[in-house]
């Protein structure tokens, strides 16, 4: 009877005995000097017990940690955790406590499914950093699809609440019908009232993920389509009355369906989902964008498509994959930029965290050539797609490259009469030149640049130690 008493007591356990503080110390690389890290600081989220003794928060509250601390509930002492997984393309990531004790008095919370709209929800967390649990209750104001800052480049399922979701929120589990139903992740600057968290089907996407013990991520479905509104335009494409479908723009090379899709094709179904005019499916009660149905296979996994193609509808499949150059296109945490520094001239690849040194907006701040080539070039130039831009991040100056006339940004096109198609290529092209002179030749401006190759590896030892700089290299 005892044992009954307490297996009932423990199921019906307050989700607030679940949340935890979490206490990050951390440390970012430094894209502007590649070679160096920022100094240490201090940030706070929430997190929550799931099944496997693990603990779920958002992947933006542990970014760069060096030392991640978690605080039950009404226990002096906090517990050091360790990261198990990231997955910075959703926001979420699982951490791990070694101590035994952490797990007395807790109870892992049940993942539900997808609240609909105007159901009550109820969030859990630390916001702006309180020593005490609090709970605010509030609806789903709406579920839709929406981009993940942390990211800054991935889109996925998000329910909207007026439930609050201050700072230090972030990571805490959302509660409706005593299950958990997404976790609180953003909110919406200038707006009252509105925040956001992930809804279930993402979060499950995710610890599924896991089971094998390693983070794929997301499946890239590589397509430029566009609403198939128009009726002269259903005509053309002879679209059968009473169907609907997406007009197929582009297809990424190494996307889920390259070798799948093509120009001109219209994409009617994914799996069971059927496919509006204006690209939306039905999730729940909401419309959603159709992308929302590949998120819901994992990488590996197949995907059935209906497909107009030439006034015939074929039933084609494709294998869900992930496009790993585009990485290139996400921030990146925990990880050391690449660079190269030779004479002086720091090299590095372009992608989102380089152009983040042009300011905030970079949009508006970076230069147009740089811009094109990280934003529009594989779609315009898909035989590219592969190729990393290499850049000329900085100038050290020195002597020995005192009178070059190179600008912050200038792409680098061919060193040494050699192709640059990656970092590790410009490496191979200057440790491998036997030649008098190092010869830089720059995209864009036609400019040609060059150094004594004598004269640039005698001052090496002296700009390193001017610029306190250990390692020339990460490629």
């Amino acid at each position: 009877m005892i044992t009954t008493t307490l297996f009932l007591l423990l199921a019906t356990a307050a989700p607030e005995q679940s949340v935890v503080r979490v206490q990050v110390y951390s440390s970012r690389h430094d894209w502007v000097s590649p070679w160096k890290m920022q100094p240490v600081g201090g940030g706070m989220g929430s997190g929550f017990l799931i099944e496997g003794g693990r603990i779920l928060t958002n992947a933006h509250v542990i970014r760069d940690a060096r030392q991640v601390l978690v605080k039950k509930r009404h226990v002096a002492d906090p517990f050091i955790a360790r990261i198990e997984a990231i997955g910075d393309d959703c926001d979420l990531a699982v951490l791990r406590v070694d101590d035994p004790a952490f797990m007395k008095g807790m109870t892992p919370l049940k993942l539900g499914g997808l609240p609909k709209t105007l159901a009550r929800v109820t969030t859990y967390g630390f916001p702006l950093g309180g020593e005490e649990v609090s709970s605010t209750s509030g609806i789903v104001s709406r579920i839709e699809w929406r981009g993940y800052v942390h990211s800054g480049s991935d889109a996925h399922l998000v329910i909207q609440t007026d439930a609050a979701i201050n700072p230090g929120n972030s990571g805490g589990p959302v509660i409706s019908d005593g299950k958990l139903v997404g976790v609180a992740f953003q909110g919406l600057p200038g707006a009252d009232n509105v925040g956001f968290f992930i809804p279930a089907p993402v979060v499950q996407h995710f610890l599924k993920d896991l089971d094998d013990g390693a983070y794929q991520g997301f499946p890239d479905s590589g397509l430029r389509a566009s609403d198939l509104i128009s009726p002269a335009h259903k005509a053309e494409r002879r679209l059968p009355a009473g169907k609907s479908g997406v007009f197929i723009n582009a297809v990424r090379p190494g996307g889920t369906f390259d070798g799948v899709l093509q120009e001109g094709d219209v994409l009617m179904q994914v799996e069971k989902d059927v496919i509006g005019d204006d690209g939306n499916i039905t999730v729940a009660d909401a419309q959603v964008p159709f992308y929302h149905a590949l998120d819901t296979r994992q990488v590996g996994e197949t995907v059935n498509l209906a497909v107009l193609r030439g006034g015939e509808v074929k039933n084609i499949k494709a294998v869900s994959r992930r496009l790993n150059r585009a990485d290139r296109y996400r921030g990146r945490y925990g990880v050391a930029p690449r660079y190269l520094v030779h004479a002086g001239l720091v090299f590095m690849p372009l992608d989102a965290e380089y152009l983040r040194t042009f300011g905030g907006d970079f949009r508006a701040t970076a230069p147009r050539e740089l811009l094109w080539h990280h934003f529009l070039r594989e779609w315009q130039n898909p035989e590219e797609a592969d190729r990393e831009v290499v850049v000329v991040s900085r100038m050290l100056r020195h002597p020995v490259n005192s009178q070059m006339v190179v600008t912050q940004g200038s792409i680098v096109s061919r060193v040494n009469g050699k192709t640059i198609g990656s970092l590790k290529d410009l490496a191979d092209a200057l440790d491998g030149n036997s030649g008098e002179f190092d010869m830089f030749e720059f995209e864009g401006s036609n400019t040609i640049e060059a150094l004594s190759a004598k004269d640039a590896r005698q001052a090496h030892k002296t700009i390193m130690k001017t610029y306190a700089i250990t390692k020339d290299r990460n490629l």
